[in-house]
């Protein structure tokens, strides 16, 4: 009964812990509606298009070229021309909590999408709440607690569509945001950019256990099924500005020209055979390189003065945004085998490649081995990739 009560509520369907604590908050507060007010947990939900008095559509570039043959083998296709519109929605009278910035209204979650994934949004707890001035937007930067270091969706879920807004100037001159109290390094260093550019009026951090009351609330949503990795010409003109601060001094000191991004250090879609190809990738130039626990500005830096970059799939690949147009990126995937379905791929690089110049490849190596989708990259595929 429960599975079929949340089949829609629950990503994939899939009842993990996560789950399993949402269904049960969930059934508690059906029963008991007073956790519904006391701990802001709403039981129902409402399209913030619906909910909101303004909308600013903002488009991104159009790609125009035909995709890698590889993406409809892997599940997803991509037709083109392709086009993003991130649209920022303001809404008035809102609470938003310190989990994930979850908006709510009404005793209503104002949810992105008709498909919104429950479990991840909301938790059932009592939040101190604090009240915002009026007379002031705020945009909502808040990301989940624990993806706050995730590169790819700070930047093209948050950063980026925000920049978009502020160029358009649609925001006005006296903009707030709301933060998470405890920013990772990538966040840190991104508002302080903002900062510099914006007229950025205050910054409200909310802590895992707060919530604020929002007059006027504001928020970027993507059309959901088309890439992230697609933003307004706005937005992809500062990312040069953005790169130079975030590497500061390092983008002047020499950085190899060749790099290869391990992911032996992540749990999904290690390359099972990555020490037997050293030797092969060394004798190309490249330099083997993890950036888990890199300094962000060298992180930045390598892929300034990067002229070829090789990686598997992963969220590392989100720094190509920071490379000089004419960049070769040789992007590798696990070969599809029938009944084994492989997670998170998305053409999010491969788009940010083509608005940004980049000379972008794409390539399979062997099917998947393990539950993690660990892989092995043919020694021949490898330098079929790297030029011959």
């Amino acid at each position: 009964m429960l599975s079929l009560q949340y089949k829609g509520r629950i990503r994939n369907a899939k009842f993990t812990s996560r789950s399993i604590v949402y269904v049960l908050s969930d059934q508690a507060a059906r029963r008991f509606p007073v956790l519904q007010r006391v701990c802001s947990f709403p039981v129902e939900a409402q399209l913030m298009a619906d909910a909101a008095h303004e909308a600013y559509p903002l488009q991104s570039a159009v790609v125009n070229l035909p995709a890698p043959t590889c993406f409809a083998e892997l599940g997803m296709p991509v037709t083109a021309p392709v086009r993003q519109t991130h649209t920022v929605y303001s809404v008035q009278d809102v609470t938003v909590t310190g989990w994930k910035g979850a908006m709510i209204k009404d005793g209503l979650l104002l949810s992105d999408y008709a498909d919104c994934n429950w479990a991840a949004e909301i938790r059932l707890r009592p939040y101190f709440t604090r009240v915002l001035p009026d007379g002031r937007a705020y945009f909502n930067l808040m990301t989940s607690i624990p993806a706050r270091g995730h590169v790819f969706h700070w930047l093209f879920d948050s950063i980026l569509p925000f920049v978009a807004f502020a160029e358009s100037g649609k925001a006005g001159n006296d903009i707030g945001l709301i933060v998470n109290a405890k920013l990772s390094e990538i966040q840190a260093r991104t508002i302080e950019f903002l900062k510099t550019r914006y007229p950025i009026r205050a910054v409200e951090p909310v802590s895992e256990a707060q919530a604020v009351f929002v007059p006027h609330c504001q928020k970027a949503v993507a059309i959901y099924g088309l890439p992230h990795g697609l933003q307004s010409p706005a937005a992809l003109q500062a990312l040069d500005g953005l790169a130079r601060f975030l590497a500061g001094a390092e983008a002047h000191k020499k950085q190899p020209a060749r790099i290869y991004i391990s992911r032996n250090d992540a749990r999904l879609r290690r390359v099972l055979n990555e020490g037997e190809l050293l030797r092969e990738l060394h004798a190309r130039g490249f330099e083997r390189t993890a950036l888990g626990r890199m300094p962000l500005a060298r992180q930045v830096a390598l892929f300034i003065n990067a002229e070829f970059v090789a990686a598997p799939h992963g969220a590392g690949l989100t720094h190509i945004a920071w490379c000089k147009p004419g960049t070769r990126v040789a992007e590798f995937f696990p070969e599809p085998r029938a009944g084994r379905k492989v997670r998170n791929y998305l053409p999010d690089f491969w788009c940010i490649s083509s608005q940004r110049g980049l000379s972008h490849s794409c390539h399979f190596g062997a099917p998947v081995e393990t539950r993690a989708d660990g892989f092995r990259i043919p020694r021949e595929a490898l330098a079929q990739a790297l030029g011959g």
